[in-house]
């Protein structure tokens, strides 16, 4: 297997609470997007290439974008998730009643063919901190065979204009048992609630949730590829169904397969309402300014 370290932004999704393009949002101290951020941190921790999952209307601007911020002998690429670049078994023929792509899963699915060796996988509008790549790096060179996660207190993801989804981890001795995805986490005055598979349910503060900072083997689109196909069966007709990559990761931590997770020391920003901007360039302006 190819060693080579490989960066894979998500960054086809269509930012309906935002109101627009996130992954384009000017929120870094020079006006750079969020995915830049992470690049270019990346890049410092020793990643060699990266892989930015769009759609095909972006890439213009998107190019001309990484040409401004990126160092000019950074190999990166782009490719599209297209809703018909299903697995052969995932039979849907008629995709008009879609009005979004197919979740996350099928975002790193889409990237397959660009990537060979050990990967991490982010979402493009996250900012993540420095800390959280060099774990990244730092594990998928020692053990390019695994696979590892860098999960977040739930406390320090909220968003003060409105609920998020996250996905929930159960962590027992630095490893990853379980993951499932909550819907509109919110504070109530009693605390912090969302509704998880069994329906509201409070929650707490500490609960380590994962903020999309995955680090993959190859083996990973073999899950993929299983999961997929069985959910486009299942909700393929539904026009918003969405397959989760923590639902992936789920499916293979049943099949055996250990998740290492490594736990953040810097604060993880994003933007889910346009509110959430203002507040974010300040924190970023914080954190950044030296």
């Amino acid at each position: 297997m190819n060693t080579e370290l490989t960066l894979v932004i998500m960054a086809a999704g269509l930012g309906s609470r935002f109101g627009g393009d996130k992954q384009l949002a000017a929120l870094g101290p020079a006006g750079e997007p969020m995915l830049v951020l992470s690049m270019l941190s990346a890049i410092r921790s020793g990643f060699q290439r990266a892989v930015v999952v769009i759609r095909p209307e972006l890439e213009a601007e998107l190019a001309a974008i990484l040409t401004q911020y990126l160092p000019a002998n950074f190999e990166y690429h782009f490719c599209y998730q297209s809703l018909s670049d299903l697995p052969p078994a995932a039979t849907l023929t008629d995709l008009r009643h879609r009005v979004k792509p197919w979740g996350t899963s099928h975002a790193l699915w889409c990237a397959r063919d660009w990537v060979t060796g050990p990967m991490a996988v982010i979402n493009a509008d996250d900012f993540y901190g420095d800390s959280a790549f060099i774990s990244l790096a730092q594990g998928l060179t020692a053990r390019p065979h695994e696979w590892m996660m860098v999960a977040y207190p739930i406390a320090l993801t909220l968003s003060e204009h409105g609920g998020v989804n996250r996905g929930l981890c159960h962590v027992e001795q630095g490893l990853l048992h379980s993951v499932a995805e909550w819907l509109n986490i919110h504070t109530q005055d009693d605390g912090l609630i969302g509704e998880g598979p069994k329906g509201l349910a409070p929650l707490s503060p500490q609960s380590l949730v994962s903020m999309t900072c995955w680090g993959f083997s190859p083996s990973i689109f073999d899950v993929i590829k299983q999961e997929l196909t069985v959910f486009i069966e299942q909700q393929g007709q539904l026009p918003t169904a969405e397959c989760y990559l923590p639902a992936v990761v789920q499916a293979a931590i049943a099949q055996g397969q250990a998740v290492r997770v490594d736990v953040a020391s810097e604060p993880w920003l994003g933007v889910t309402y346009p509110q959430d901007s203002v507040w974010v360039k300040q924190k970023l302006m914080e954190l950044l300014s030296d």
